[in-house]
């Protein structure tokens, strides 16, 4: 019994009262939060140079990767909110006064939750971001994108 209570006298001493002895690690900067980061705005950037076309890219190469690249950003976005819009506090799509209808393939509409409807939307642009025909990324496939992307000059 003795034995005991020295062993974890001992242990609490070296330990600073953690069990496996170890100090907690150091806290990381966070560099994202330097003034020199957080004062800048995206209105202090030229929008129309930040989208421009890059010299020797293809320009439907360059919408499709932007097109995969906003939805995957869209969808993490909206993550992080998703957890307060549920379906019992968000009974409906609405913005403003406008309340948004899903309007499925055969042209029904049907009222939905916020989350219902968000991920109806999210789930059919990721059916066309993944689709093949719309957006290759084989080397077969992508000798010719579909017509329904710009041509480019």
């Amino acid at each position: 019994m003795c034995f005991v209570y020295i062993a974890l006298s001992v242990r609490k001493a070296k330990g600073k009262g953690k069990p496996n002895g170890k100090k907690p690690p150091p806290e990381e900067k966070k560099h994202y939060l330097d003034a020199e980061h957080t004062k800048v705005r995206v209105v202090d950037f030229d929008l129309k140079e930040l989208v421009v076309l890059p010299r020797e890219i293809d320009l439907n190469e360059w919408l499709a990767c932007n097109t995969t690249t906003f939805f995957n950003l869209i969808n993490l976005q909206y993550s992080t909110i998703s957890e307060f819009c549920t379906g019992d506090t968000c009974l409906a799509m609405t913005a403003c006064s406008t309340t948004y209808y899903w309007q499925d393939e055969k042209g029904k509409k049907t009222k939905c939750t916020a989350p219902q409807y968000v991920d109806f939307v999210m789930s059919s642009v990721q059916k066309l971001v993944t689709d093949e025909d719309i957006f290759p990324t084989k080397y077969e496939h992508y000798i010719s994108f579909p017509c329904c992307l710009f041509e480019s000059k």
